[in-house]
């Protein structure tokens, strides 16, 4: 249910947004509404992100997931910068001084990727840790079982 109020919603805001912003000037070719409404639905998002990020980190707490779960939150903290920096740079600032705040802004999310990517490897290398011991253990059981059958068998 959860998941079509976020669909809708985001149908919404797509659908107002282009009416809104060609009733505002440009900037830089692109209608500030427009600009504008594409950075409220990623700060959005990103804050919906955040709050999903939490939340599973506190359903597996002590498991790999929430024990890396700190580069999780940078990304998305990362790309909420991104969009404030990105506002900053159009709204406040000159146009040179506007075109770095957007190069900051494309920075932050290469690091916003970089710590989704350190995340799901460490999540991964847990995983695999994980899942090979397993298979030892399994394995295990498996000659346990085979040679108390045999025991049976011969003791029969």
């Amino acid at each position: 249910m959860r998941v079509f109020k976020v669909v809708g919603l985001s149908a919404l805001g797509v659908a107002a947004v282009p009416r809104i912003a060609f009733a505002h000037p440009t900037n830089g070719g692109v209608p500030l509404g427009i600009s504008a409404g594409t950075g409220v639905l990623a700060l959005l998002f990103a804050v919906g992100l955040l709050v999903q990020i939490l939340s599973l980190s506190k359903i597996a707490r002590g498991s790999a997931i929430a024990d890396n779960v700190s580069y999780a939150v940078l990304s998305a903290v990362c790309l909420a910068a991104s969009v404030l920096v990105s506002w900053i740079g159009t709204q406040i600032l000159g146009d040179a001084s506007a075109a770095q705040a957007r190069l900051g802004a494309d920075m932050l999310v290469v690091v916003s990727m970089a710590f989704l990517g350190i995340y799901f490897m460490r999540v991964r290398a847990a995983m695999a840790r994980f899942l090979n011991g397993i298979a030892a253990e399994q394995d295990d059981i498996v000659v346990s079982i085979n040679e108390s059958v045999g025991d049976e068998t011969h003791s029969v």
